[in-house]
């Protein structure tokens, strides 16, 4: 708004300046005046309607400088946000192509569909706000993308380790996991129609429930002896088919389902954040927990 105030004082003034200098000739003067009366700072003490022109032109240069500087940083900001949405947009085309097949359509791999071996990319902690954190999942995502993971599926795919994604592409894939811009997956799934994966039933609820758990975003938090559960966030996981979930609820199936999708809903001030997964999801969670006496 301040902007554009200024910018329409900077049209406005010379403009101004010059309907008073017309005027002021044209109603004041006798049309046949001499050049002296026209203008009297060639034989006075005022200034030239050049040298008043002039003075114009540099106050509207210099409102005009005023106007740029403050718009700068809007400019900037608008330039950034159109940066990344550009990334984000490169990155679902670069997750389509190669990371759907583990991942799954909406970044919860087998969260979304157990039979996929990727693990969860569509998760709270992955997302977050936190400076040091964002930080730290940056380093984390790129290092994982460009290396892969020794002893695990996922295969190296930087450029520099024979894969096919240079570092933009894999800048652009920290970009849209990390901002969570699931959607962008979704429109390019529909505009380049690609097949989605489909799930098989779950034949085994105490296997799938130990991978959910041991491996996916409980991991993160939750420490479970003998197994890469090994969180430090939250409390250890051993034995809980003895005592209550989170102090407040007696170990049930029933209130394993209840816990798991909204924590805060169950105990206000609970640092646990909601996970909404599939009702199937929650009885292979509780059937596996269940084993843990």
């Amino acid at each position: 708004m301040l902007t554009l105030a200024i910018v329409l004082v900077a049209i406005l003034l010379p403009v101004l300046v010059l309907i008073e200098v017309w005027r002021t000739r044209r109603v004041a003067l006798p049309p046949d005046a001499p050049d002296s009366v026209l203008d009297p700072v060639l034989s006075t003490a005022g200034m030239s309607r050049k040298i008043l022109f002039a003075m114009v032109a540099l106050v509207e240069a210099f409102l005009l400088l005023v106007a740029y500087t403050a718009n700068e940083p809007f400019r900037q900001s608008q330039a950034a946000e159109r940066q990344l949405e550009t990334m984000e947009e490169n990155g679902a085309h670069t997750y389509v192509t190669y990371c759907i097949p583990c991942h799954g359509p909406t970044g919860r791999g087998y969260l979304e569909n157990v039979g996929l071996p990727g693990k969860p990319l569509n998760r709270p902690d992955l997302q977050s706000t936190d400076p040091d954190q964002r930080k730290a999942n940056t380093k984390m995502i790129y290092q994982t993308v460009d290396n892969g993971r020794t002893g695990t599926d996922m295969p190296a795919w930087g450029n520099e380790n024979g894969g096919p994604l240079n570092y933009e592409m894999i800048d652009e894939l920290v970009a849209l996991i990390e901002n969570g811009r699931w959607d962008r997956v979704q429109q390019q799934i529909k505009a380049q129609g690609i097949a989605v994966p489909t799930e098989p039933p779950i034949t085994d609820p105490v296997a799938t429930g130990k991978l959910i758990v041991t491996q996916g975003p409980c991991a993160a938090c939750h420490t479970i002896a003998n197994t890469s559960a090994q969180g430090k966030v939250g409390p250890a996981l051993d034995g809980i088919a003895s005592r209550s979930i989170a102090g407040v609820l007696p170990f049930s199936t029933e209130n394993v389902k209840k816990w798991v999708p909204n924590p805060p809903g169950v105990k206000p001030g609970t640092q646990m954040p909601p996970y909404p997964l599939k009702d199937e999801y929650l009885d292979a969670i509780a059937a596996y927990l269940a084993t843990l006496k």
